[in-house]
């Protein structure tokens, strides 16, 4: 690639980025905030209450997650079962905490951390965790959001 077409390329990528920026500056709301939030405290309780159709209710049909050290998972089926195995296994006390909130339209891009404890439900010491996650939720016309990608990984 010739230096003036790299230097192209780089120009309208970085106005790309800077326009993209202010459009999204202005598109995160309170209102945006606080349905992240509540979306995190619905998350913390049905994994605490082990809530899998709770779960579901916000996971739609084409989402992707990828847990640490394992394949993605493609699909709410694929991903309920995962879950299921999960909240099998673990009573889980989990509290999410939000740290950006950034919104394209109906896309909101989320970064966080999420702590807390995985007790073996067969018996053990709770297990502690540390994580980070970023998801990608879609957000409904009725202002309900819905996890469409997730991943998570520890801190430690």
């Amino acid at each position: 690639m010739s230096r003036l077409m790299l230097s192209t390329v780089l120009a309208v990528t970085a106005g790309l980025a800077c326009s993209q920026a202010a459009e999204h500056e202005a598109g995160t709301t309170e209102d945006d905030m606080v349905a992240v939030a509540r979306l995190m405290v619905t998350l913390d309780r049905v994994a605490g209450e082990g809530d899998l159709e709770g779960f579901l209710e916000v996971v739609p049909d084409d989402a992707v997650y990828m847990p640490p050290n394992e394949p993605a998972i493609g699909g709410k089926r694929a991903i309920a079962e995962w879950y299921r195995a999960l909240y099998g296994q673990f009573q889980i006390d989990i509290t999410h905490e939000p740290l950006e909130v950034d919104v394209f339209s109906n896309i909101i891009i989320h970064r966080g951390n999420a702590r807390g404890t995985m007790t073996p439900k067969s018996g053990g010491d709770p297990i502690a965790f540390d994580n980070k996650y970023l998801m990608v939720l879609e957000k409904r016309p009725d202002g309900s959001l819905l996890v469409w990608r997730a991943v998570f990984n520890s801190n430690q």
